[in-house]
């Protein structure tokens, strides 16, 4: 079983090159953390819950990182689907989900909120309302960060704020975590927080 019960959930291209990734949760209440490009990344996620043992009826909650449409697009077709899941977005992001999606957000998140059995972590700059969010050893940072032999930063080509999205990432050395998941490419199992202070010495010397 996938380390702290959180299953990554990759989306592809044409089937074949990994765009992003959603990742579903299993605990007290089962969570899925972002949906994807499309209605097809809907369908695989369906099809990842089934393979868990699960039906999407099963989903109590779906939090969305960010409201870039790479992380929203399947959303519409899984409520579709009507099953009762919840929609949690941080709420100076909530609006732009809506936006997006036409599909309600139902909990709007501040920093250091539980839910799901997460704590969010407000970290502002890929967008003004980009979360991370941490459960046990497991940082799940949506565009925050992205993955690959070391973690990097939000890229900058498509962030509101590259600045204060650096200062996000400085921000995440007061939390403990071992194992990284990333919206982009792949994640670290261990050694995260080390990954992490990689990173920011790195960019310090620019």
């Amino acid at each position: 079983m996938a380390l702290e019960n959180i299953h990554v959930v990759p989306h592809k291209v044409a089937g074949l090159i990994p765009m992003v990734n959603s990742f579903i949760a299993e605990g007290e209440d089962l969570v899925l953390i972002d949906t994807g490009l499309n209605d097809g990344s809907g369908r695989s996620i369906i099809m990842r819950l089934e393979a868990l043992d699960h039906r999407i009826s099963d989903v109590d909650l779906c939090i969305i990182t960010h409201a870039h449409r790479d992380h929203v697009g399947g959303l519409r077709a899984l409520k579709e689907t009507r099953p009762p899941f919840l929609v949690a977005a941080h709420d100076s992001e909530a609006d732009d989900v809506e936006k997006e999606t036409g599909i309600e957000v139902d909990l709007r998140l501040i920093d250091g909120q539980t839910v799901g059995g997460f704590t969010v972590i407000y970290l502002p700059g890929h967008t003004l309302g980009s979360i991370a969010l941490l459960r046990g050893g497991t940082l799940i940072a949506g565009d925050a960060l992205n993955g690959g032999a070391e973690l990097k930063g939000p890229n900058p080509m498509f962030s509101k704020d590259r600045e204060l999205g650096e200062a996000s990432v400085r921000s995440l050395v007061d939390f403990d975590f071992d194992r990284v998941l990333v919206g982009h490419g792949v994640g670290i199992e261990k050694g995260g927080k080390e990954a992490l202070l990689r990173l920011i010495e790195r960019m310090g010397e620019r």
